[in-house]
């Protein structure tokens, strides 16, 4: 990359990166929008609005031409692969941790994606030297922590039970799952230039059919018995929500994250993600009609001033290579 390109192409990396993190923050409020149902039922209605509308993307890709070297199986493995890991496996434990803890908790657990993304790729591709990306992950390890102790004094009434670890204990699980995805998913997109992120995106959706939708069917007749218990959402609304969620927060949101992915090193867009953790405790707030404690609000403001330097001085290391 010349040093002519590379601002330009770090200014649009970033601008996607931000643009998938703004998408994603909207998966936090599924379970809050939707009482009653359960974390299996929600990952299954996302990603079947997901897989149905990348299906009909590749559909049309494939009629225009764009979609031809997307035949080979081990290409479509991958995908399987990354989109279990960095969809399903990831959504659903967000979802049954956010029901076993709280939502500002287990958002703040994902929130150390900026960390664990960057820490990860400098010790497989050692792309940047450690003090470049020490300081900016002080700052965000420090915002985090205070959004953490701010969001627990102010929704937990001090008690653990084996239910809050298990949610903690799943927040992790899908902690680790993304950043496998996150660091796999970068190493495909660079090795197939000629991948388009738009094609990648709907392969990925496409591939989890077959698992989403027996789950679907199963919860498609329960609705039909249990669509009006008590403290369970519409089946409407679980119907419109999971095409919502599939489009937007899947679909869109991974495109917009693979043409990051082009654009820019692992150790950078994973600190962008911090946006997303920013995103989802705001959509939380505003769905609850909440106001967020001093603590939560200065923690964002430590998130964001270490990942405006984190920009700062990766972007430099790069226009330096």
């Amino acid at each position: 990359m010349s040093r002519d390109t590379a601002p330009r192409d770090l200014t649009r990396g970033i601008l996607w990166a931000v643009a998938a993190g703004l998408c994603w923050g909207g998966a936090f409020i599924a379970p809050l929008v939707l009482p009653g149902y359960s974390a299996l039922e929600i990952t299954a209605g996302r990603f079947t609005g997901s897989g149905l509308f990348s299906l009909l993307m590749l559909l049309v890709g494939w009629f225009s031409g764009q979609n031809r070297g997307l035949g080979k199986p081990s290409l479509w493995l991958a995908a399987f692969l990354l989109a279990l890991a960095g969809n399903f496996i990831y959504f659903a434990a967000i979802t049954a941790g956010i029901q076993r803890a709280n939502a500002a908790i287990v958002t703040l657990i994902i929130g150390t994606l900026p960390i664990a993304i960057p820490l990860v790729a400098q010790v497989t591709e050692g792309t940047f030297a450690w003090r470049k990306t020490l300081l900016p992950s002080v700052l965000i390890g420090a915002g985090l922590l205070a959004v953490h102790c701010g969001a627990h004094t102010a929704s937990s009434d001090g008690s653990y039970d084996l239910r809050y670890f298990s949610g903690l204990g799943l927040a992790v699980i899908a902690l680790i799952s993304w950043t496998i995805f996150a660091i796999a998913n970068t190493r495909v997109m660079k090795g197939l230039p000629g991948l388009s992120a738009a094609s990648w995106s709907s392969l990925q959706g496409v591939v989890l059919l077959p698992l989403v939708l027996p789950i679907l069917a199963v919860t498609v007749m329960a609705g039909a018995t249990h669509g009006s218990d008590v403290g369970r959402a519409p089946f409407a609304t679980f119907l419109w929500l999971s095409v919502g969620l599939g489009i937007v927060t899947s679909w869109v949101a991974i495109w917009c994250w693979n043409r990051a992915s082009q654009l820019l090193p692992p150790a950078l867009a994973g600190q962008l993600l911090v946006v997303e953790t920013i995103a989802s405790l705001v959509y939380i707030h505003v769905w609850t009609k909440s106001l967020p404690p001093l603590l939560v609000a200065g923690g964002a403001a430590l998130l964001i001033a270490g990942v405006i330097l984190g920009i700062r001085w990766l972007s430099r290391e790069t226009e330096a290579h």
